[in-house]
């Protein structure tokens, strides 16, 4: 069953959750189909909520204590997840609002923290007034949207080379990369494996494990990581394109995309389920913004 069909039917049934980024995801999702972050089921009522909310969007209960924390030790959430959710799409430099026109402001700065006092994490913004304020208030896609966003400082897009005919913002995205990783033929297919297989995607942990496991690929993707570093320490400032290639853009591509997403972002605990750990240390002091785009994920199976 595709997204497109499971989504469908959850909002059909009313049982879809939002996530802080805008994308909405059937309740079986654990995490969001577009950005990759976790969700929390409650206790109470079995509504699953994006993890932004503090409180069931059903019967209002609160999150557990524990889906904060560690993932060795069992719990859901790490502080870093926690932070990206409160801090949401905004980014240094770009224009945001939270309401109504009157009430869009510049973000001057973020501080992820965590600080020893409180708040653990803080925001300064510029409204129109020209007027600086400090805050922790966390983004509500209920509530806020984006007026002027920059640009990320790398983003990565997962494409599937059957698919080149497309239409749309990346149809030309190998034109324009900075850095391309070509999959097709040197690392197996997970489409040729099995029937079941092919059905599956990226958001599913048996892909994940078979692409992974495919001898090579940590040290292509350890070395991609080096040249992303690379290309961060020249002169200029422009941003950074990454596109992974495969055939149908269900696989190896989109593995590809979310382990370098995690790598990239300093995310040691994340990139560690992918056997990068030791890759993602070195971006962890950088604080950059990557954006994951899969081009060809959700587009139906190719026979071939």
């Amino acid at each position: 069953m595709t997204y497109e069909i499971e989504l469908a039917t959850a909002k059909a049934t009313r049982t879809a959750w939002s996530c802080s980024c805008g994308a909405d995801n059937p309740p079986t999702y654990d995490c969001c189909h577009d950005c990759q972050r976790p969700s929390w089921a409650c206790a109470n009522c079995g509504t699953v909520n994006a993890s932004v909310w503090s409180q069931c969007q059903e019967c209002e209960n609160s999150i557990p204590a524990e889906a904060l924390g560690d993932r060795d030790e069992g719990y859901e959430m790490t502080y870093e997840e926690f932070i990206g959710l409160q801090v949401g799409p905004r980014r240094i430099g770009g224009w945001y609002d939270h309401g109504d026109a009157t009430s869009e402001y510049e973000v001057l700065a973020i501080d992820r923290g965590p600080r020893e006092q409180w708040p653990t994490w803080q925001i300064t913004v510029r409204g129109k007034d020209g007027q600086a304020r400090e805050h922790c208030t966390g983004w509500d896609p209920r509530r806020d949207r984006i007026v002027a966003q920059t640009p990320a400082d790398v983003t990565i897009v997962s494409v599937g080379r059957l698919h080149d005919d497309v239409e749309g913002e990346y149809a030309d995205v190998l034109q324009e990369a900075t850095i391309a990783v070509d999959l097709r033929v040197h690392f197996r297919d997970p489409h040729s494996l099995s029937q079941e297989m092919r059905e599956l995607t990226a958001h599913d942990q048996a892909v994940r494990d078979t692409v992974m496991s495919t001898p090579g690929i940590r040290d292509v993707l350890s070395a991609t990581a080096l040249q992303i570093a690379g290309y961060l320490a020249g002169p200029s400032s422009a941003p950074i394109t990454v596109v992974t290639q495969c055939a149908g853009g269900r696989h190896r591509a989109a593995t590809t995309a979310m382990a370098l997403r995690a790598v990239v972002s300093g995310d040691v605990e994340q990139a560690a389920a992918y056997g990068l750990a030791d890759s993602a240390k070195t971006f962890t002091e950088r604080r950059l913004v990557v954006e994951l785009v899969h081009r060809d994920l959700d587009k139906a199976v190719v026979d071939r």
